[in-house]
């Protein structure tokens, strides 16, 4: 089989792995956020390593409830044994948002802030390399999900490994990408009430292979706001660019040439409008005054058709 052949057959399971995620998920935001997130069209992806759960892409790795036995593909059994994929999470490459199925929950105004957006979800996985998952919680559900995927069909087509000495056995690769995934969806069972779906992107402060600098090229630009306790946070900048499907050359350059020139692009990207289907109001004082501020704000923005509702929760709010 064809190197070309076995690379479309890896990447048709790879794709069977992903959550297809539907409907409108929603982001809980502070009055600043939700300003930032209409006015720039962007939405801020903070760095893994700065969220409010200290496990957070580390949970798989912590499972002490999974063994390799649980699972009848042998791929994954080895892959589960040695720790691949588990332990892969742990540079501090990923960055996230956060959002939920629930658009009203009194748990998470209080916890994250008075407005809530609800996105299309559909729309927002759209850019290479950044991804919607949806959380699996605990050891039982991380371990059915496993257990689905490693029996998909798509794993018959893939090519035993030859005798040849480069062979890449694409079922160990497979095997790797799935635990990857399995990571990125794990979650401690204490935040199940949050019903969370994430928004995963990846972009390496260093090159490990600085003599391929086109692995690097879809990374997203690494940005700094500042924090009160840690100095500062990194975060990436996910919004949807108008852009033509040509994509530049651009001359061999080092790592720095690469990062400077890709914040330069991304500052003057016209941003197209986030796929916003509804905002909604928390529980607080002066709640009908900010539902207003929205209808008249949204349109200005070019969000015509998106809805401002206010929570029906009885909650008096700060």
């Amino acid at each position: 089989m064809a190197d070309k052949n076995k690379y479309e057959h890896l990447k048709k399971l790879i794709q069977a792995f992903s959550d297809h995620c539907g409907g409108t998920v929603y982001h809980y935001t502070t009055a600043d956020g939700i300003f930032g997130i209409i006015d720039k069209h962007e939405i801020w992806m903070s760095n893994t390593a700065f969220m409010n759960d200290t496990t957070e892409l580390r949970a798989l790795a912590k499972a002490t409830g999974i063994r390799d036995s649980d699972f009848t593909n042998e791929a994954v059994k080895k892959a589960w044994r040695e720790g691949v994929g588990r332990d892969g999470l742990k540079e501090n490459v990923y960055y996230m948002a956060s959002f939920s199925k629930d658009g009203d929950s009194l748990e998470r105004w209080r916890a994250y802030g008075n407005f809530c957006i609800g996105f299309d979800a559909k729309q927002l996985a759209v850019k290479r390399r950044i991804h919607l998952y949806e959380c699996a919680y605990g050891d039982d559900a991380i371990r059915k999900w496993i257990s689905e995927k490693e029996s998909l069909p798509e794993w018959a087509s893939l090519p035993e490994r030859t005798s040849l000495p480069d062979d890449v056995d694409q079922r160990e690769n497979a095997a790797y990408n799935l635990l990857d995934i399995a990571s990125m969806k794990c979650k401690h069972i204490k935040f199940g009430a949050e019903a969370e779906i994430r928004l995963i992107a990846t972009s390496h402060h260093k090159w490990a292979y600085p003599k391929s600098p086109c692995m690097y090229e879809d990374d997203v630009p690494n940005h700094f706001r500042p924090h009160r306790l840690c100095g500062f946070v990194p975060y990436l900048k996910f919004f949807i660019e108008r852009e033509s499907n040509n994509r530049p050359e651009v001359p061999e350059e080092t790592e720095m040439q690469m990062k400077e020139r890709k914040l330069r692009e991304e500052a003057i990207k016209e941003r197209a409008l986030l796929p916003i289907k509804e905002v909604i109001v928390g529980p607080m004082a002066h709640k009908e005054e900010a539902r207003i501020a929205y209808e008249i704000l949204l349109p200005e923005k070019g969000y015509k058709d998106v809805e401002v509702k206010v929570s029906g929760i009885p909650y008096r709010g700060i």
